[in-house]
């Protein structure tokens, strides 16, 4: 594809983005709030219909379903008044934005562990111990200020995980890849910053202290698109949350201790699909829903309850 051809492609999808936020902010003035979730949220168990249905509320006009990177502008310029969002997502403090209180418990741990096929790790048993060299290294404050510097810096996820890397002192600062001469393994991911970040982080390990050749398949979509790949071999590894491993793949109920929900997933998993659940990376990326503080605050929301309260009012 020419750059000429590239740069009319980017500066269409620009406008049309401009033009969506402008026809959702001349909507702004019309009674109630107003939601947007991405296709994920509106569908899975654990997002909108469940939470609608335990807390007891309804927006006076259906959630508008919107692209995650279109959803905190949205929300930060008036255009929507709740969307759904990540703990780890940095945007929310660089907007502005008020996490809701889940004051019933409605989300369960979304702690993110590198989920592999039994069969790879059988072949190249070296993948286990490298990328359990991971397990709690990445916390809440860090997995956020690396999803923030992709998002609104532009910084490139590899260069960032290469930079996580060496001061975690997990690979040395002059070092290099290692003669890639062994087996391919295919490392995928969702199609969202903390996903890149996070495929970045594991290939560049198994780059620097394994011969094997990793295939970065990353941005492939949602959950059901990886786990999918996974069960079929397309893929090997790719990370994926302990919640929704719990409630959106196995479709079980809700659990609160995050050593439960693990322990769970780890044994299904392994029993249905011959999948492994790798040790967990130490952040708890859980869906929130998510409102500009000043509208909240003269609103007197802060919990997901009182949102519901505000909504039935209306």
């Amino acid at each position: 594809m020419s750059i000429r051809r590239r740069t009319a492609i980017l500066l269409a999808v620009v406008m049309l983005a401009a033009l969506l936020l402008v026809l959702l902010q001349r909507g702004a003035s019309e009674k109630g709030l107003k939601a947007a979730f991405d296709a994920e949220f509106l569908t899975r168990p654990d997002g909108y219909m469940g939470l609608s249905e335990l807390y007891g509320f309804e927006f006076s006009r259906d959630p508008m379903q919107m692209d995650p990177g279109l959803m905190y502008k949205a929300v930060a310029d008036g255009a929507v008044d709740v969307i759904d969002g990540f703990a780890t997502d940095g945007r929310i403090a660089a907007y502005d934005l008020l996490v809701l209180q889940d004051d019933k418990g409605f989300f369960p741990p979304y702690y993110a562990a590198p989920l592999v096929r039994a069969e790879i790790l059988k072949k190249n048993p070296e993948i286990e111990s490298v990328l359990n060299r991971l397990a709690g290294r990445i916390s809440n404050d860090e997995m956020r200020d690396l999803n923030y510097r992709v998002d609104e810096k532009g910084e490139k996820a590899a260069k960032l995980a290469r930079e996580f890397l060496v001061q975690e002192g997990l690979i040395d600062e002059n070092g290099e890849p290692r003669t890639r001469s062994g087996q391919s393994i295919r490392i995928g991911g969702k199609q969202f910053t903390e996903q890149e970040v996070l495929g970045e982080i594991m290939a560049s390990l198994i780059e620097y202290n394994t011969d094997l050749q990793v295939v970065r398949k990353l941005n492939l979509g949602g959950t059901m698109i990886c786990f999918t790949a996974l069960k079929a071999g397309d893929l090997d590894l790719y990370p994926e949350y302990t919640g929704t491993g719990l409630v959106n793949i196995l479709k079980e109920e809700v659990l609160k201790d995050p050593q439960e929900v693990f322990e769970k997933v780890r044994r299904e998993f392994m029993e249905q699909y011959s999948l492994v659940w790798l040790e967990p990376l130490g952040f708890n990326n859980t869906y929130t829903l998510t409102m500009r503080k000043k509208q909240a605050r003269e609103l007197g929301i802060r919990t997901i309850s009182d949102l519901a309260k505000h909504l039935r009012r209306k």
